[in-house]
């Protein structure tokens, strides 16, 4: 007689699709857009060129001479193509939330699951940037950061999920885990390639990716 295979709770598979959802959204559609901008070196883009006038045409040659990404410095329809992939983000991680209600202590109502999918994709998003901030400080070149976006990007927006989930202990490991991996991000960026503090790059780079400007000090 043959032995049946042991089948997961229902909630224990909720959880694991709800955890799998997210990471799948944010490494498909964070990884499109990171492709974007890294596929946007030697483009021509409207800069503002010193001695040339606003609106002057400069052409970036590639990272990291370029400074870091700014959103700005992407063509017109490149930038409608991001806002509209995060757009997609936002109501993909709101369905997955309607698919998998009961895996979160946060999706019971429609209400619920809109602030799980806006949490899940700000918190997603935070992480994620921050994640690239690193690659940019530790020297990573173009292809591995796209092999990272496409298939880590979505490990930040799983781990907030994951946060959310019923089970407390999922909560502390998800947690820990994030935690760890933002130590970790610190210590990888404090001597590449010179001592420096991660977070206050992270908030120049934000600085250049909302306004243009390149972020002081070496990169």
């Amino acid at each position: 007689m043959i032995a049946q295979r042991p089948r997961w709770p229902t909630g224990a598979r909720l959880m694991a699709w709800q955890l799998t959802g997210a990471w799948a959204c944010g490494s498909v559609l964070m990884g499109i857009v990171a492709w974007g901008f890294l596929s946007a070196e030697g483009t021509a883009v409207p800069l503002p060129a010193p001695g040339k006038g606003g609106g002057a045409i400069a052409v970036c040659p590639g990272w990291p001479p370029c400074g870091p990404p700014s959103f700005f410095q992407l063509l017109p329809l490149a930038r409608l193509g991001v806002l509209t992939l995060v757009a997609l983000l936002f109501v993909a991680l709101a369905v997955l939330a309607r698919l998998t209600a009961g895996a979160s202590w946060l999706t019971g109502d429609a209400r619920a699951r809109l602030l799980w999918a806006l949490l899940v994709g700000v918190g997603g998003l935070a992480g994620w940037s921050y994640a690239a901030v690193v690659t940019f400080a530790v020297g990573f070149g173009a292809s591995t950061q796209l092999a990272l976006a496409f298939t880590a990007g979505g490990l930040p927006f799983a781990l907030v999920a994951g946060m959310l989930l019923r089970p407390w202990r999922a909560n502390v490991v998800a947690g820990g885990v994030s935690a760890g991996l933002v130590a970790a991000g610190f210590l990888m960026a404090a001597g590449h390639p010179a001592p420096q503090n991660v977070f206050t790059l992270y908030a120049q780079y934000a600085r250049s990716f909302f306004s243009g400007s390149a972020p002081a000090g070496p990169l």
